[in-house]
């Protein structure tokens, strides 16, 4: 029996990860084809950041409504596979957008599809693990795929299949993975468990508001909101118009923009791995404080290296390393500091926080300073983003349980306690 759950677990661990990754890959494939999409389509940057805004919109709304869904329903595997196959199909259907209006459309079909897929995964990935390998498990399903799929393979093969057949080729082929995974998944997963019935005794769920208020009086999850939405801000801005200032102002081809940008998902991999586990030695505050200073590293090194691939790959490599405090901000921290029972709230507010301020307003602000003052203003914001989160960080109080005392521990989670 134990045999057979941990197969079933590895099955699914693997599953996962992949789609966590195409999802990444189906959501990044319009920033990697900028160049092209500029030159075919006549976009400009603020387009450029609306699209990126308008999906994030869509994922962040409808990862809540359908995530509420799921809970109320019951029917996770449903939902799950409905959405995986969804995806897919809009993630094509941007391959034949004629101009801006019906390639906002697609990307808002994409994100509202995409919205409840990284909650849903989430979800299964807890229930079906070991409590001794929850924590890996979901580090490297959030990890692994999103970066080495989409954030590594992503702009290599999106730009090979842009120069060879054209964009829209490469949107199309972008459908195929998540179909493949959605067959999978079906194979697979097992149905979901009845839901016991409600008992006439149990307690009413806290209104959604009242949780909120109640969340932002605590000082590490207001900051964990805050530094979720400026930090991933400092990522997506970065994402959008990277690829634009490396073929515009560094003079890359599109195919070798796309070498340079996929070190940053190598990165992503390695941060993800080694920086939470130090923060369980070293202490959350210190960790993430000084990985968001680090984060002026990259843009700041875009802006002053010449336009070497080599030299300019080596520092997405190195500077994007800071990514690996997403699960920090996003999870663990808020985890540790949420009251009991608020803790998945708690982590929904970071995550909505990273997909609203980071997701919308950064590309949408970021486009705009780019068609006003050049493709160097977006970098710029990123150096500021990163002063500014660091800031912050420093007012964080420590979390960890191997760092503060037995005395005061964390609100949220005991120092014996399974996050």
């Amino acid at each position: 029996m134990a045999l057979k759950k941990l197969r079933y677990e590895t099955q699914l661990l693997i599953l996962l990860s992949l789609a966590n990754g195409v999802v990444a890959l189906d959501r990044l494939t319009a920033s990697f084809l900028s160049p092209y999409l500029v030159a075919d389509l006549g976009l400009n940057n603020t387009q450029l950041g609306l699209m990126s805004a308008a999906l994030s919109i869509a994922v962040a709304a409808s990862s809540v409504l359908l995530g509420r869904v799921a809970d109320a329903s019951g029917r996770r595997r449903l939902i799950l596979l409905t959405a995986t196959i969804l995806f897919s199909l809009f993630s094509g259907l941007s391959g034949v957008a004629a101009g801006f209006g019906a390639l906002l459309l697609a990307r808002l079909l994409l994100g509202a599809a995409e919205g409840p897929m990284v909650p849903l995964s989430q979800a299964i990935m807890a229930e079906a693990s070991h409590p001794s390998r929850r924590g890996f498990n979901m580090g490297v399903m959030q990890m692994a795929g999103a970066f080495l799929i989409g954030g590594m393979a992503g702009p290599v093969i999106a730009t090979a299949v842009a120069d060879a057949y054209g964009w829209r080729a490469a949107f199309f082929l972008s459908a195929l993975p998540g179909l493949a995974l959605a067959l999978g998944l079906f194979i697979v997963m097992r149905p979901d468990a009845p839901r016991p019935a409600r008992r006439a005794g149990d307690a009413p769920t806290m209104p959604f508001w009242t949780a909120v208020r109640t969340l932002w009086r605590v000082r590490n999850v207001r900051l964990s909101v805050l530094i979720a939405g400026l930090f991933s801000a400092w990522l997506m801005i970065q994402n959008v118009f990277l690829p634009v200032y490396l073929t515009q102002v560094k003079g890359l081809a599109p195919s070798t923009m796309g070498w340079v940008i996929g070190m940053g998902g190598l990165a992503g991999v390695a941060g993800g791995v080694t920086l939470p586990g130090l923060s369980d030695r070293m202490g959350r505050r210190p960790v993430i404080t000084v990985a968001c200073f680090l984060g002026i590293a990259a843009p700041v090194a875009v802006l002053l290296l010449p336009p070497d691939p080599i030299m300019l790959g080596i520092a997405i490599l190195l500077g994007w390393i800071v990514l690996g405090i997403a699960p920090l901000y996003c999870g663990v921290i808020p985890s540790e500091s949420a009251p009991a029972g608020l803790v998945t709230t708690a982590i929904g507010l970071c995550m909505g926080s990273g997909e609203l301020i980071g997701g919308v307003l950064g590309p949408s602000v970021a486009g705009r300073a780019a068609d006003g003052l050049g493709l160097a203003a977006p970098l710029w914001i990123c150096v500021g983003l990163a002063i500014a989160t660091g800031l912050l960080c420093l007012l964080l109080e420590e979390s960890a349980p191997a760092v503060v005392t037995v005395d005061a521990p964390p609100q949220g989670l005991s120092k014996t306690s399974t996050p």
